[in-house]
């Protein structure tokens, strides 16, 4: 009657949602040359204005590093999101950040999963930068449309079409 017990199911959802307020940009700009290469797969960068981190995507958190500076969480359509907070923050031991959520959780786009001391990131001399990207994008990922340009937290940036 109140839905006590029942299990959240991953929405069926194909956007990809602003993780923070700040500057969507292509992920071929970030300062990190193995995400602008692509080599971990497609995405995009945001140049954040606040730490306060939302879920990109809906599914299912499959990861937090014990560093808490990056998270995964894989789609209902099988795609594997990868959050990626600051580059080379992992040097940082956690410190920064605060994340709220564990693995196993089932996450909407735009739900809170993290804050980060952007100023602790600046003062140890880090680029700041939110970084997205689809881990599988060579198996999985047909197309990623992406709006570049200034955005707030859970507003939709884009979207993703998988392979058949």
């Amino acid at each position: 009657m109140f839905g006590f017990g029942k299990k959240k199911k991953v929405a069926e959802d194909n956007t990809i949602y602003a993780p923070v307020t700040g500057k969507v940009i292509d992920l071929s700009e970030v300062s990190d040359p193995v995400f602008a290469q692509k080599a971990m797969g497609e995405g995009l960068g945001v140049k954040p204005s606040d730490g306060r981190i939302v879920s990109p995507v809906a599914g299912t958190v499959t990861m937090v590093a014990s560093t808490k500076h990056a998270l995964g969480i894989k789609m209902a359509n099988g795609l594997e999101v990868l959050v990626h907070m600051g580059v080379d923050t992992v040097d940082l031991k956690g410190a920064p950040f605060t994340i709220s959520v564990k693995v196993g959780d089932i996450v909407n786009g735009g739900d809170a999963i993290a804050t980060m001391d952007l100023d602790q990131v600046r003062d140890a001399g880090l680029d700041d930068v939110i970084i997205v990207v689809i881990t599988n994008s060579a198996d999985k990922l047909d197309h990623l449309d992406l709006t570049a340009g200034d955005t707030t937290a859970k507003s939709q940036v884009g979207s993703v079409t998988v392979k058949n």
